[in-house]
């Protein structure tokens, strides 16, 4: 009878020894497959990452050539950007590409632009510095110009204020 016992023991036992062996081989394969998907993950990311770094900088050329061809202010607006973001835009673009896009959309060099009237405008200087000014109560030409150019920029300035404080109290 005790013979009979043992067998079952040791049977039991080897039950026993075979169902974790089996369990732990189910582990090792489980880590593996886990290890595999991490790795394809850091891939993964690792290839999103430069497709959206790729896609921000040609964002920022895009950017910087509107900017380049109309006021950045507005350009801007166009564009859906804040300021903020259009400044960003137009340090991060590389010139050379953004020249070149402006070649190639305007069909030759396109000038730098330049804040203030264009050059050869207006009375010549020293015209300004000899005679002093002949009529003080009427306004110049270019001082109309002035006055035209400050008042659209404080108009801007109050629409771009208007429109932050809305979407500051829609985020809300």
């Amino acid at each position: 009878m005790a013979s009979k016992g043992s067998n079952e023991a040791v049977q039991a036992l080897r039950r026993q020894q075979k169902a974790e062996e089996t369990a732990l081989l189910a582990v090792l394969g489980a880590s593996g497959t886990v290890e595999q998907a991490r790795q394809r993950r850091t891939a993964e990311l690792a290839a999103l990452d430069t497709a959206v770094s790729d896609a921000e900088a040609g964002e920022d050329v895009a950017l910087a050539v509107l900017g380049a061809l109309m006021p950045a202010d507005r350009a801007g607006r166009l564009a859906g950007v804040t300021p903020t973001r259009m400044q960003q835009a137009v340090r991060r673009a590389a010139p050379d590409t953004v020249t070149g896009r402006l070649e190639t959309l305007t069909g030759g060099t396109v000038a730098a632009r330049r804040r203030g009237r264009p050059p050869g405008t207006g009375t010549p200087r020293q015209a300004r510095r000899g005679g002093g000014r002949q009529n003080a109560g009427s306004a110049t030409d270019d001082e109309h110009h002035d006055q035209r150019d400050d008042g659209d920029s404080r108009q801007g300035d109050a629409e771009d204020r208007e429109r932050s404080a809305a979407s500051d109290d829609g985020a809300a």
